[in-house]
C-alpha cells in the first residue's frame, strides 16, 4: 500500500496505462458475491467507479454493516455508501457522494468538459482540421527536440573544453620542491603517493 505519513509518495496517475484490461480469476467466490451486490441509488459518476472497482478487483465488500450519515444507524451494508438507501431515496441524494439528482450529470458530459478545457475561441477562429494541426504540433515538436540536442551538445563540448584547459593549466603548474617534501610528511599520505613524490624528486619535476 502507499504510504500515508507527511512527505511519502503521493497517489497520482498510473505511469503507464494497461493495453490489455484486468482479467478475474473466473472461480473465484468472493468475485461472484461481489458482482451480486447491487448498486442503485447512485449517480452516473459514482456508479461508473463502482462498476470499474468491480472489474479491476479493486472493490473491498463492508464486513459489518457502517452507520448512516443521516439517521446515525448501521444501516449502510453496501460499501462505499455514506448513507443508506432509505435515507437516499427520501432526501433524493446520491447515496455515495450525495449530491442531489437535479444536478447529477452524465459521466460522457463531464468527461467532454475536462477535455476541451474551455478554448472553445480558438476552435471557433481557426477552421483547420485536426489532424494536421497534431502533425504540425509533431513536426513543432520534433524540430525542438533536434535544437535541444544541438545545445546540449554545444555545452558537452564547452565543458569539455574548460576541462581540457585545466587540465593544461594544472600539467603548467609544477608544484616546487619544498611543497612535495612537506607531503612526504603528511601520516595519512598513501603509498602510492609517496612514491610518486619520491619519483618528481629523484626527476627534478618541481618548480
Amino acid at each position: 500500500g502507499m504510504s500515508c505519513r507527511k512527505g511519502g509518495p503521493t497517489k497520482g496517475a498510473p505511469r503507464h496505462k494497461n493495453s490489455v484490461a484486468f482479467k478475474h480469476n473466473k472461480h473465484s467466490k468472493k468475485t461472484k458475491k461481489i458482482e451480486s451486490i447491487g448498486h442503485d441509488g447512485l449517480c452516473p459518476k459514482c456508479s461508473s467507479i463502482i462498476v470499474w472497482r468491480k472489474k479491476y478487483r479493486k472493490y473491498k465488500p463492508l464486513k459489518a454493516p457502517k452507520r448512516c450519515g443521516v439517521c446515525q444507524q448501521r444501516t449502510i451494508v453496501r460499501a462505499y455508501h455514506t448513507f443508506c438507501r432509505s435515507c437516499s431515496s427520501s432526501k433524493q441524494v446520491c447515496a455515495k457522494c450525495n449530491q442531489h439528482r437535479s444536478d447529477w450529470k452524465p459521466v460522457e458530459e463531464d468527461e467532454l468538459d475536462g477535455a476541451d478545457g474551455g478554448d472553445t475561441g480558438s476552435s471557433e477562429a481557426g477552421s483547420t482540421p485536426q489532424p494536421q494541426s497534431e502533425k504540425e504540433s509533431k513536426a513543432s515538436g520534433a524540430d525542438s527536440d533536434v535544437k535541444q540536442g544541438a545545445d546540449a551538445k554545444q555545452q558537452d563540448e564547452g565543458e569539455a573544453s574548460t576541462e581540457g584547459g585545466r587540465r593544461e593549466q594544472q600539467k603548467e603548474r609544477l608544484p616546487t620542491r619544498k611543497e612535495l617534501v612537506r607531503k612526504l610528511d603528511d601520516p595519512y599520505l598513501k603509498e602510492r603517493e609517496r612514491r610518486t613524490i619520491l619519483r618528481k624528486l629523484e626527476r627534478g619535476e618541481h618548480a
